[in-house]
């Protein structure tokens, strides 16, 4: 029943009332009252009740929007936390072995200076193919020969290396904070372009190849950064 409805009937009842007398419309006056004030104090309790419930109900969905949003967010820092030091150590390996490829200063074996039996020990260890270590034994000049060819070793050790660093961001720079994507991207391409010009330079008929010294400051630059980076971003995750 509206509170119309009950006002209706409640004031016909009082109607009936007068009639018989006026001591007993005062008393349906009061009855009146008095419901009245009962169906309001009910109506405004069941809204009440509606109200905590339809509160309840969105603080509840907040909650659940909140902890699903930390829970992505602690994944993606757990998985962070997993990529950097990874990526750290291939690009360690990499700019190590691509500076060994450009290093002027090397070390080679003394072949002049080797016994016979020394020789034959260092050509059976040594990384060159089985039919290279046969043109090794007999060349006029061991050590032009011998560089000829570890150069090409060390530089396709250089690319894999390069490679793996390359292959490991493209999966896993999304994990990465946007600075530390876009060092880690372009300290990428520099050490590519440093083995490029390499490869290019050593082919026959190469003409002019651009210096990798330019390259390489940027490499060096970069590196510095990044592992200042990289420890922060660790440091932040531990704390």
């Amino acid at each position: 029943m509206t509170f119309d409805q009950f006002l209706h009937a409640a004031l016909a009842s009082v109607g009936g009332i007068v009639t018989v007398g006026g001591g007993s419309a005062a008393i349906a006056y009061g009855l009146f009252r008095w419901l009245g004030k009962s169906w309001l104090d009910q109506q405004f309790k069941k809204r009440l009740e509606q109200l905590k419930h339809d509160q309840q109900k969105e603080i509840e969905l907040l909650k659940h929007q909140i902890n699903s949003l930390f829970s992505r967010v602690s994944k993606i820092h757990e998985r962070e936390f997993e990529v950097l030091p990874r990526a750290w150590t291939l690009l360690h390996e990499a700019h190590g072995q691509v500076f060994r490829v450009i290093c002027a200063l090397k070390e080679y074996p003394d072949f002049d200076r080797m016994s016979g039996p020394q020789f034959e020990a260092f050509v059976s260890a040594c990384r060159l193919e089985e039919f290279q270590k046969e043109q090794l034994r007999i060349a006029e000049n061991k050590l032009q020969y011998y560089q000829n060819w570890i150069f090409w070793i060390e530089l396709n050790d250089a690319k894999t290396a390069q490679a793996a660093l390359n292959n490991y961001l493209a999966v896993n720079s999304i994990f990465m904070t946007d600075e530390l994507r876009q060092q880690f991207k372009s300290i990428n391409q520099s050490l590519q372009l440093v083995l490029i010009n390499e490869e290019i330079a050593r082919r026959p008929g190469a003409g002019h190849i651009q210096s990798n010294k330019e390259a390489m400051d940027k490499v060096s630059d970069l590196f510095g950064k990044i592992e200042t980076a990289v420890q922060k971003r660790l440091r932040y995750e531990e704390a």
